[in-house]
C-alpha cells in the first residue's frame, strides 16, 4: 500500500477543486508538487504521482454507495449509532422524499466528482509534458476517461431522472444539467471515446498500476474492464445487443462451475491499506462488541435457497447481536441485527469494483431481452450451479426470466454499490413486492438535487 499512501495528498488537492466548490485559499505545501507545476510539462515521476492519485480517488465513492444506495434497496441497514439519521433518513422511518443536502450522501455526488477532477488533471497534464510519445499520451488519455466515465454513474444513479452535469472541465463554468438518458449517453460516449485511446496506446502503459489492476495494467487489459463499463451502462440504457456486443471485448468469461467458483471474483479492484492509507470500508471485526455496524437485511437470510453457497457472505453474530432503537418493526419492538458481512479477510483485502459474476448476469438479462432465452437460461444456470442451487427450471417468458437473473443478482452481488436498488429501479420493480420495509420506511427512487447546485443556476442562470 506504500505506492497509493504516498501520493494521497496529490489526490486530496485536487478532489477539493470541485465545480461547486467554495472558494478555498491557496495553501502552499513544499512537500508537493502544486498544480501549475504538473500542467506545465509534467515529468514522469510528476504524471505517476497524478495517476497513483486517480487511483486513490477512485476509490472515494465505494462506501456511500454500498451504504446508502444499499439501505434504499433494504440490502443492509446502517447499525450505526452516531447519528439517528443513519436509520431514519436513509429508510425513510421519519420522511417520504428525500430532501436538498440529503444526509450523508456526498460520497456519491460531490466524492466522484472530486475523482473526475483528478482525472482531468492528468489528462491535461498529460496533454502540456513534451515527455511522451503519441502512444503514451493515449495510454494516459484512455485510462483517466475510463475511471472518469466510471465516476459519473455514481451521481447519476443518486439523482436518477435530476440528471446530473457532465462538462465540468471547467470548474468556473459548469455545463448544464442533462437529463438521465442524455447523461448516460454521455458516460457511454466517453468510454468508447477512451477505448479508442487504449486501442490506440500500444502494447503498454508508460505509468504503474496497483496490484488491484493486475492482470489489467496494459492497454489490451484496461480496454477488458473499460468494455465491462460499457456492458453494464448498455444494461441500463436498454441497449440490450450494445451489452452484449460490450460483453464479446471484456473480461467475461462462462466456463465457470463449482470447482472453478473463484473465477467469478475475476476483476479490476479497489486496493486498501494501513493509515495513512485507507482501510476497506466493508471490514468489521467479526461478532465483536459495538453499535457501528452494517447488517444484511434478514430478508437475505429468509428468502435464500437451501444450499445456497453464497450464504457464506453473512456471518451470524452469535454473541453480539446489535440494537438500533431507529429499526423496528411494526410494534415499535427493536429488530436486532444478526447477520454482518463475512467477505472480507483482513481490513486491508482489496474490493472488485467489477467482476465475472456480474458479466455472467449482464449476459443473461441481455440474452433474455434480446429474445434468447436459451443462452440466459445457460447463464442463470452457471450462477446457480457455482453456488450449489441447480438449474433454473421455471418460465422462460421475458418477466419469468427477469424476475430469477434478479433473483440472482440480489445475491451475487449483495452490498457492491447498492445493485439492488438500481436494479429494481430500472426494471420497474422498485415497490413493496420486491423491497422489504418490515422497518416500516419508504421507499426512494433518488436524492434530491443539492443545494449548491441550484444556488450556482439560481446566480449563474
Amino acid at each position: 500500500m506504500r505506492y497509493i499512501n504516498k501520493i494521497m495528498a496529490i489526490a486530496l488537492f485536487a478532489s477539493f477543486t470541485l465545480f461547486t466548490a467554495c472558494e478555498i485559499e491557496e495553501v502552499i505545501d513544499p512537500n508537493n508538487p502544486s498544480l501549475d507545476g504538473v500542467l506545465n510539462d509534467a515529468t514522469q515521476s510528476e504524471l505517476q504521482s497524478l495517476v497513483t492519485g486517480l487511483e486513490a480517488s477512485h476509490r472515494g465513492y465505494f462506501t456511500n454507495a454500498t451504504q446508502l444506495f444499499g439501505s434504499f434497496g433494504r440490502e443492509v441497514w446502517a447499525y450505526f449509532g452516531s447519528d439517528p439519521r443513519f436509520q431514519q433518513d436513509w429508510l425513510g422511518t421519519n420522511i417520504t422524499e428525500t430532501y436538498p443536502d440529503f444526509f450523508a450522501s456526498a460520497g456519491t455526488y460531490t466524492t466522484p466528482y472530486g475523482a473526475i477532477r483528478q482525472a482531468n488533471t492528468l489528462i491535461q497534464s498529460a496533454e502540456n509534458s513534451s515527455i511522451l510519445s503519441g502512444q503514451d499520451l493515449n495510454g494516459i488519455a484512455g485510462f483517466a476517461k475510463t475511471i472518469k466515465a466510471y465516476q459519473y454513474i455514481w451521481p447519476l444513479m443518486q439523482q436518477f431522472d435530476n440528471g446530473i452535469r457532465f462538462d465540468v472541465d471547467e470548474p468556473l463554468n459548469p455545463g448544464p444539467f442533462l437529463d438521465f438518458a442524455d447523461a448516460l449517453a454521455a458516460i457511454r460516449n466517453l468510454l468508447d471515446d477512451a477505448n479508442t485511446d487504449l486501442g490506440n496506446a500500444g502494447s503498454s502503459f508508460s505509468f504503474t498500476l496497483s496490484s488491484g489492476f493486475a492482470g489489467f495494467d496494459t492497454p489490451a487489459g484496461m480496454q477488458q474492464v473499460n468494455r465491462a463499463i460499457a456492458a453494464r451502462l448498455a444494461l441500463y440504457a436498454g441497449d440490450n445487443q450494445g451489452a452484449l456486443t460490450a460483453l464479446n471485448a471484456s473480461f467475461i468469461d462462462l466456463n465457470v462451475n463449482a470447482a472453478s467458483a473463484d473465477k467469478m471474483q475475476i476483476g479490476p479492484a479497489h486496493v486498501y491499506g494501513e493509515a495513512p492509507d485507507v482501510n476497506n470500508p466493508l471490514f468489521y471485526p467479526f461478532d465483536q462488541p459495538t453499535n457501528t455496524i452494517l447488517i444484511a437485511h434478514p430478508a437475505l437470510i429468509e428468502d435464500a435457497l437451501p444450499g445456497d453457497g453464497r450464504l457464506a457472505k453473512f456471518a451470524e453474530r452469535v454473541n453480539n447481536p446489535v440494537q438500533n432503537s431507529g429499526i423496528t418493526d411494526a410494534d415499535g419492538n427493536q429488530i436486532p441485527g444478526v447477520y454482518q458481512d463475512a467477505r472480507w479477510a483482513t481490513n486491508t483485502t482489496s474490493i472488485p469494483f467489477i467482476r465475472n459474476e456480474e458479466l455472467i448476469l449482464i449476459y443473461a438479462e441481455a440474452s433474455a431481452l434480446s429474445g434468447n432465452a436459451g443462452n440466459a437460461v445457460d447463464a442463470i444456470n452457471i450462477v446457480r450451479n457455482t453456488w450449489g442451487v441447480g438449474d433454473y427450471t421455471g418460465a422462460t417468458d421475458q418477466d419469468s426470466l427477469m424476475d430469477e437473473i434478479l433473483f440472482q443478482r440480489r445475491y451475487s452481488l449483495w452490498a457492491e454499490t447498492g445493485h439492488r436498488w438500481i436494479d429494481l429501479r430500472r426494471t420497474n420493480r422498485l415497490n413493496g413486492n420486491y423491497v422489504d420495509l418490515r422497518d416500516g420506511g419508504n421507499i426512494f427512487t433518488k436524492v434530491a438535487r443539492r443545494t449548491s447546485e441550484t444556488n450556482w443556476d439560481n446566480r449563474n442562470g
